[in-house]
């Protein structure tokens, strides 16, 4: 039996909408040690010590997307998965927030390959046609609040 390591993440994730209520999600850039080439949030990260989460969302639409803007809470939330790193379980605490945006980006390509809006049904589409997401995206689209934060 392999020992399973479970690791805590404090992070923040943003669903930003531009005017035709699409959702814009980032694929991650292939250099990403975590889950690279998966579609992903619109921006998010780790919440940085001391910081306020609305402050990181914000910190991290700006770091990966090159957009000021303000960021709107929406929910709290628990998850646990396994990591890339299959000796590596996550366990995460995530504050989730919104925007409205319609672009243009300045992507970090080190963090983000591309990022593309998206209407909600064909995002649907693409999880049941098996394209690789982000299990902490997955488990939010699961639990309908990508659907209610439109």
């Amino acid at each position: 039996m392999r020992n399973i390591k479970v690791e805590y993440h404090k992070v923040v994730d943003i669903l930003i909408f531009n005017d035709k209520h699409q959702l814009a999600l980032q694929k991650r850039a292939l250099s990403d040690k975590s889950f690279p080439g998966h579609w992903d949030f619109s921006a998010g990260g780790h919440i940085d010590r001391n910081e306020e989460a609305q402050k990181a969302a914000e910190r991290e639409i700006l770091e990966e997307l090159g957009v000021s803007g303000q960021a709107i809470f929406m929910s709290q939330e628990y998850f646990q998965y396994p990591d890339w790193d299959p000796s590596i379980l996550r366990d995460v605490e995530t504050s989730i927030f919104k925007m409205f945006y319609n672009g243009p980006f300045r992507i970090n390509s080190k963090e983000v390959e591309k990022i593309i809006f998206f209407d909600l049904r064909t995002i649907q589409k693409m999880i049941d046609q098996g394209n690789k997401f982000h299990p902490e995206f997955l488990l939010t689209w699961q639990k309908g609040i990508v659907l209610h934060a439109v």
